[in-house]
């Protein structure tokens, strides 16, 4: 489990002189198709069995020609385009065909699980048309730039930001764009820890499972945030960088410790936010990958930074509201620990454990 690598669609945008706007999509075929309602169960499984196939034979293409032609009209009745906030009919769209491509194109498309690049265009009535995309629900979010370049994350069944052209070149429109990157960020950042974090999900619990008061949950909480906040600043301005093939198995490795010292011992040792300080560096350094991937605006990192953390920090409210919510009550019963914070914690350390050797190895 890869708890930062993101499924995303991506899309570059291209605007010219004379109107005429070119849309790029990087998207995963074999997810559209496996995800989209409208293909029929058999369609889903054939596509998955072509999927499987090492190589591909002559005598396989008339069965690839008919998925990619089904899916290219589907795509295309799912794209949505605007224009001023009107839907633009007059729009082109073309998928890569087996037909067209060498054959060993499309052994290496499957290897590397069916991503392929779907082309849109058309022309704005106007310089001053506002252009807008709403992209098909089941190829996920998608990561847009627009050259020259400016990046906007575009969630899932909304619509993109409006762009339009200015004198000086390609820019969002509108006056509202700090409040825009807050609350989009904001988002960002909060689906990543509900429900998409797993990982800083358990790691939250596994310091709220020790704490039988609020405060030492408070100062742990606080060391974990200031030091996340620390290195996801440093690692936004390039001051601080670590592959993931190492932040994500000390991630792992990290909740295997927290749960390890909760089975060991009864109570807070003075020691442990400082500990709890250092695993912050690291799931930071992991928040960061996530950033890195979306692609930031160069003129924007500041509100990124603080909206993507207040997301972050209201997702582990969250986790913590819901735990409390569930097991507050019974926190000050005898039983607690026995029956709650040991089994809880063996179960936390031992999916730790899993990940800190998937990530390892795998």
């Amino acid at each position: 489990m890869r708890a930062h690598k993101l499924e995303t669609g991506q899309a570059v945008l291209t605007l010219s002189p004379d109107r005429v706007w070119i849309l790029e999509m990087d998207i995963n075929l074999s997810r559209y198709i496996q995800s989209n309602p409208e293909f029929a169960g058999e369609v889903r499984s054939e596509f998955g069995e072509l999927e499987e196939e090492s190589a591909f034979t002559n005598a396989n293409f008339d069965r690839w020609e008919t998925m990619f032609s089904t899916s290219e009209n589907l795509f295309r009745s799912e794209l949505i385009v605007y224009e001023s906030g009107e839907i633009f009919e007059q729009f082109e769209l073309w998928f890569p065909h087996p037909s067209e491509l060498p054959e060993i194109v499309y052994q290496t498309m499957v290897a590397e699980g069916l991503h392929i690049k779907v082309f849109s265009s058309g022309r704005l009535t106007s310089e001053e048309s506002e252009l807008q995309f709403r992209f098909p629900l089941d190829i996920g979010e998608v990561v847009m730039t627009v050259i020259q370049p400016d990046v906007q994350w575009v969630v899932t069944g909304e619509l993109s930001e409006p762009i339009t052209f200015a004198a000086a070149g390609m820019q969002r429109s509108g006056s509202n764009g700090f409040l825009i990157y807050l609350f989009r960020y904001i988002k960002v950042g909060f689906v990543h820890i509900v429900p998409g974090g797993l990982d800083h999900i358990l790691f939250v619990l596994g310091l709220f499972l020790l704490a039988a008061k609020m405060r030492p949950l408070l100062i742990q909480v606080t060391a974990f945030t200031v030091a996340h906040t620390l290195t996801l600043g440093l690692s936004i301005y390039g001051l601080v960088s670590l592959p993931s093939t190492i932040v994500e198995p000390l991630i792992a490795l990290s909740i295997t410790l927290v749960a390890v010292e909760n089975v060991l011992t009864d109570s807070i040792r003075p020691w442990r936010p400082v500990v709890v300080f250092f695993f912050g560096l690291l799931h930071g350094l992991g928040f960061a990958g996530v950033l890195a991937e979306i692609g930031l605006p160069p003129d924007k990192f500041l509100t990124v930074l603080v909206s993507f953390n207040i997301g972050v920090e209201l997702g582990q409210l969250m986790v913590l509201a819901s735990a409390f919510i569930m097991l507050g009550f019974f926190r000050k019963r005898d039983w607690y620990r026995s029956r709650i914070t040991i089994p809880a914690s063996c179960l936390i350390g031992v999916v730790g454990s899993y990940w800190t050797v998937e990530r390892l190895f795998f």
